[in-house]
């Protein structure tokens, strides 16, 4: 297991040797993975040609009941990362009340991070604003 996405690779220009998985390190991987999280959920279904499941549905589409939208908007979410975020398993999503900003949603995420040989755990909240941008707060 690679401590960076496939982006980051081929972003990096960098003659650097490679990093054995014993040397990770852990807060590199964590960075990594929560940026790449931050590009998932930021696309739109239907933003790349290889892969049309790749990004977030439109809301508008995402549930006919208003009731359904936040169960709905965490199912795709969790579907998304457990897609597209191979480092990620176990992962779980669960609305949040937002008491502060009544109009954006929020969902508490918690995952296993895949590190070398082993896992650590990893939580952070995701909210939806008004502007349809995913936020990370970890």
């Amino acid at each position: 297991m690679t401590s960076r996405s496939l982006f980051e690779r081929l972003e990096a220009a960098t003659d650097a040797p490679p990093v054995a998985s014993g040397e990770m390190d852990r807060w590199a991987v964590a960075d990594s993975v929560l940026a790449n999280v931050r590009r998932i959920l930021n696309a739109r279904q239907g933003c790349c040609e290889t892969r049309p499941d790749f990004g977030m549905p439109d809301l508008n589409d995402i549930s006919r009941e208003a009731s359904e939208t936040i169960p709905a908007i965490a199912r795709a979410v969790k579907l998304q990362l457990e897609t597209f975020e191979p480092r990620l398993s176990q992962v779980v999503v669960r609305p949040l009340p937002d008491v502060d900003r009544p109009g954006d949603f929020a969902f508490a995420v918690s995952a296993v991070v895949r590190v070398g040989d082993g896992g650590e755990a990893m939580k952070f909240d995701t909210v939806l604003g008004s502007d349809r941008q995913m936020r990370l707060r970890s």
